[in-house]
């Protein structure tokens, strides 16, 4: 009895090593079993929560280098004398540029590649050397008070995992563009503390579709973030939000009037960091010297408004417990506008999203004092309208009004948000798509380069997967079933001496049967197979294909080619044809 015990205990202990092992296996090799996805969205989860991590905290040691303090940048920028204040911005622009610059002198970021462009109209590659030295150049931006938010190299560094993850498993493109997928849902999870968000934001806005295909990995790549930075690290929320009360249901129609409101303004906000990158590329400057410009005039601003510094967490703080309010808020609004500008055009490495939230918070609380004064019997809090805010100039800014509005619901965990807060979202959405030609923030990462989408292809060559298990027509039952890989493996092909496919066989069927004494060990392979009723070709469009998966009911299906004999050159598997055709829908290569 107690050997048994043993023996039980050190099953269930093998079971999770087992389990790893096997999940490496299957990506290895290339399998499309859906516990390996599963694995490895979970792995690339964890992964970019501590790129997150080491990124943050690599921001106070560079903050610390450059201005010889610690604590927030609002605080930091306050607590300096002013001339140091105007110039640390600048000193780390320079930084930034000349850590660009030499990384193009020396090759190694001539072509970098945007998360977005990997997924969407990429192959799922994202350079290491060029995307560290961005992440780098960031971190001197960004430490140094830009007025730019540390989530883009946060989500980059992860999609930067994922890519690895894809390439070093030599899966196929679909699977290299879900990994990096996934990786960015992490890197937005660890940022924001908002793991539904995460993922809804790559699928809404970069996949483009909610097929359960790609936004099963991406929960799971989210979820796992989330839990490693906010539950066994100890990171806190983003915002540290107070208790709001959203006044009467008359009111929502206020929350209306809000979100066209930010409709009407997220386009010109849009349209001039447009017209700062044009007027800074004009300059006839090298780049450390623009980003240094760009850097000074957020200093400047500074010495009037310290509360520029930064991605903001703080000053949105402030405007959520009612610390700023009436003209100084307004002022401060404006400064900030003019420093992300000076920012984003110079050409620094970060991200518009934190920005984005700091002037919806600061338009929302505006906003609600001026309805206050104006209607006098309002139950609403200005925090209420300064939350609520925040979600409309995001909508308005990336045209995604369900990733806004799960993303201030996670932020909050109020219930109450989510009426006026969807009625906000979806009014700005709809106001600010008439401007711009409907264009978002992130529009040019989006489109895809006129070189590549002319290589793109859309045959059943590009998503070949070559790992077809094949055995010969002679192969007794005992010795396919031992020679068969470590991985699942869900369909075997039987050949002739001319590696010509004749018939297909489930070896799980066959070694159930074996083990009953249905199936005999000796019998050949091919007395037990079944003909082989539908193929692929590698030429054969995709479309095609999904025809015939769909005639077959089939999860995958042979590929032969030849022109005279019908050779077996591998398999395709349907989750793979759909992801590559959810691409192909959404308008990329």
């Amino acid at each position: 009895m107690p050997f048994l015990i043993r023996q039980r205990a050190l099953a269930i202990l093998k079971a999770p090593a087992m389990w790893i092992a096997s999940g490496l296996r299957a990506l290895l090799v290339g399998h499309d079993e859906l516990v390996s996805i599963v694995f490895w969205a979970a792995i690339i989860g964890i992964a970019g929560a501590l790129a997150s991590v080491a990124f943050r905290e690599a921001i106070h040691l560079f903050q610390w280098l450059l201005t010889g303090r610690s604590g927030g940048l609002v605080q930091v920028a306050s607590e300096l004398r002013p001339l140091p204040r105007a110039i640390a911005p600048a000193i780390g622009g320079l930084v930034a540029g000349l850590i660009l610059f030499l990384g193009l002198r020396l090759g190694a970021a001539r072509r970098n590649v945007d998360y977005m462009e990997a997924v969407v109209v990429g192959d799922g590659v994202i350079g290491a050397r060029s995307t560290l030295l961005r992440a780098l150049s960031s971190l001197a931006s960004i430490a140094s008070g830009g007025s730019i938010g540390r989530e883009g190299p946060m989500v980059q560094l992860a999609a930067l995992l994922g890519s690895k993850v894809g390439l070093v498993g030599r899966a196929p493109l679909p699977r290299r563009r879900l990994f990096v997928a996934c990786g960015a849902a992490a890197g937005i999870a660890s940022a924001y503390n908002a793991p539904i968000a995460g993922a809804v934001f790559v699928a809404e806005i970069v996949m483009g579709s909610f097929a359960i295909e790609s936004f099963g990995p991406l929960m799971v790549a989210s979820v796992s973030a989330d839990a490693t930075i906010h539950r066994f690290l100890g990171y806190g929320p983003v915002f540290a939000v107070p208790p709001i009360h959203f006044g009467e249901n008359w009111e929502l129609a206020l929350y209306a009037l809000l979100g066209i409101l930010l409709g009407h303004l997220a386009p010109p906000f849009l349209a001039l960091l447009e017209w700062s990158k044009a007027r800074f590329a004009r300059l006839v400057a090298p780049l450390p010297l623009r980003l240094a410009i760009g850097g000074l005039f957020v200093g400047l601003i500074s010495l009037a408004f310290p509360e520029v510094w930064g991605n903001g967490y703080s000053v949105v703080g402030s405007i959520l417990h009612g610390r700023l309010f009436g003209g100084l808020l307004l002022a401060i609004l404006g400064a900030k506008v003019l420093s992300t500008a000076s920012t984003v055009g110079s050409g620094a490495v970060g991200g518009v999203f934190t920005p984005t939230l700091f002037i919806g918070a600061a338009l929302g609380a505006l906003a609600g004092s001026a309805m206050r004064d104006g209607l006098g019997h309002m139950a609403s809090d200005t925090a209420a309208f300064a939350v609520v805010g925040m979600g409309g100039f995001l909508a308005a800014t990336t045209h995604a009004p369900l990733t806004a509005v799960l993303m201030i619901f996670e932020m909050t965990l109020d219930h109450e948000v989510v009426l006026p807060l969807i009625l906000a979202c979806v009014t700005a959405h709809y106001t600010s798509k008439v401007y711009r030609r409907g264009a978002s923030v992130y529009r040019d990462s989006l489109l895809p380069r006129p070189d590549e989408a002319e290589g793109a292809g859309g045959t059943v060559a590009d998503i070949l997967r070559p790992q077809a298990v094949q055995v010969s027509e002679d192969t007794s039952v005992a010795a396919m079933l031992a020679a068969l890989p470590p991985r699942p493996v869900r369909t075997v092909y039987v050949v002739n001496s001319g590696h010509e496919l004749i018939a297909s066989l489930e070896p799980r069927a066959i070694a159930a049967g074996l083990r009953r004494g249905e199936v005999h060990g000796d019998v050949s392979v091919s007395s037990l197979a079944t003909p082989v009723r539908a193929a692929l070709t590698p030429e054969l469009s995709l479309t095609g294909a999904l025809d015939l998966f769909l005639k077959e009911r089939a999860t995958t299906l042979p590929v032969i080619a030849g022109p005279w004999r019908a050779v077996l050159v591998g398999e395709v598997s349907r989750r793979d044809l759909l992801l590559t055709l959810q691409d192909r829908l959404a308008g990329r290569p």
